[in-house]
Formats: structure tokens, C-alpha cells, sequence
């Protein structure tokens, strides 16, 4: 019985590295079906001005509670500068049958960045139930600055809801994860690190919607 159990766990993790490897492999492909032109360097443009798609950042993941859909996020890069740049946040829902998007929405200026700039995006299916059996996915937003003298970093979690008439943001940026600190010449440095978990209780709300519990613990260090 244990050996039929492992075995199943394997063949799940494999399934969901084929479609993790075949996401990437496909990211693009759909990048040009969503803005024609890319791929050939077109110039891009839309009713907020020209941009270029960042297709290094670009990510993508099958959506475990809905297999059938893959959940895509992009940067459209806006202006860039020596120290500073403006980028949205597109986020998109592929019908993997159809290849076809069913919703997509554009965060305006969500990846601006200066001295602080994106380090990274990433999707996260958590099962966020918050209205019924409806589920909701999340977009992480990585930040950090290069500085070593006094080191930031933070993660922010913005929650999205498929709907009939398209995507829904259902919050603005939560900050999960944090770090930051100090150090002087004489090798003395302080730091702090807070993680936080957002939890979907049991208790309803406004408009139906379960009531959000968010749970953080901070930690700090001294060193020299």
C-alpha cells in the first residue's frame, strides 16, 4: 500500500513538471498572441503610449485547482532610465484547450521601480476560497535595492478573482515578507526579517466573502 502511495505522489510531481517545463516552453508563443509584433520587435503600442514586454520576467503556471487554465503575469515595460523606470502588471487566464485568453487586466505602473527595483514575480495558487467555491490565485512581487550597507528587500501579495466579465483585483499589495538593516565600517550590523501567512477563515463577510486573517512574526539579529 505505501509502495502504491509513493508511487502515485512520483507520478503526480512528474505530471506537474512536464506542465511546468511545457508552460515555459509555450510563455513565447503566447506573449506574441497577446501583443502581435513582439516577437519580430515591433514596436508596441497601446492607448497608455509604447512599451516592450520583459520576457525575462514573464511567468507562467498551470493552475493546480483548475488544471484546464494557466495563469500568466508580464511586465510592460513603459520608460526605462539609469536609475529609475515605469512598468505595469499584466495579468492574464489562458484556456489551455482553446488556447485563447479568457480575461486579462493590466495593472498600471504596478513594477515602477528606482532605487528599489522588481526582483522577481511569481504566481501563487494557495487555495484562496473566499466566496463559495470560488477560488482566487495571487501575483508576488519581489523587491530589493543593491545596497550593502543597508540591505531591503520585500514581497508583496496582490489576490485576483476570475470572473464572467474578466479579472478582478480583490486587494491591494500585501506585504508578506520583509528584510532590512544596517552595518557600519566597524563591521557592526543589525538586521530584520518579518514573514506573514494570509489565512481564508471560516467566517463570511461583506458580499459573501470570507473574512482574511493575516499572521506575521518578526525576527532580528546583531552582529560585530
Amino acid at each position: 500500500m505505501n509502495r502504491m502511495v509513493f508511487a502515485a505522489c512520483c507520478g503526480l510531481l512528474l505530471v506537474a513538471a512536464a506542465q511546468a517545463d511545457d508552460c515555459r516552453q509555450q510563455l513565447p508563443a503566447w506573449i506574441e498572441q497577446a501583443h502581435p509584433g513582439h516577437a519580430t520587435g515591433q514596436v508596441l503600442q497601446d492607448e497608455r503610449g509604447r512599451y516592450r514586454v520583459d520576457v525575462e520576467q514573464s511567468i507562467c503556471k498551470v493552475w493546480p485547482a483548475r488544471p484546464g487554465l494557466t495563469l500568466i503575469a508580464m511586465p510592460l515595460v513603459r520608460a526605462e532610465h539609469d536609475s529609475h523606470g515605469e512598468a505595469d502588471l499584466e495579468v492574464l487566464v489562458l484556456d489551455n484547450a482553446r488556447q485563447t485568453f479568457l480575461a486579462r487586466l493590466i495593472e498600471p505602473n504596478q513594477l515602477d521601480w528606482d532605487a528599489i527595483y522588481v526582483d522577481r514575480l511569481a504566481l501563487d495558487t494557495a487555495p484562496y476560497r473566499l466566496r463559495g467555491d470560488d477560488l482566487a490565485f495571487g501575483v508576488r512581487i519581489s523587491r530589493r535595492n543593491g545596497s550593502r550597507m543597508n540591505p531591503f528587500a520585500e514581497a508583496e501579495l496582490t489576490l485576483y478573482e476570475l470572473q464572467e466579465q474578466g479579472l478582478r483585483s480583490l486587494m491591494g499589495a500585501l506585504v508578506v515578507e520583509s528584510f532590512g538593516g544596517e552595518r557600519d565600517d566597524d563591521c557592526i550590523a543589525s538586521f530584520g526579517e518579518a514573514k506573514g501567512v494570509l489565512i481564508v477563515t471560516g467566517k463570511v463577510g461583506r458580499d459573501g466573502y470570507r473574512d482574511l486573517l493575516f499572521k506575521r512574526t518578526h525576527t532580528g539579529r546583531r552582529m560585530g
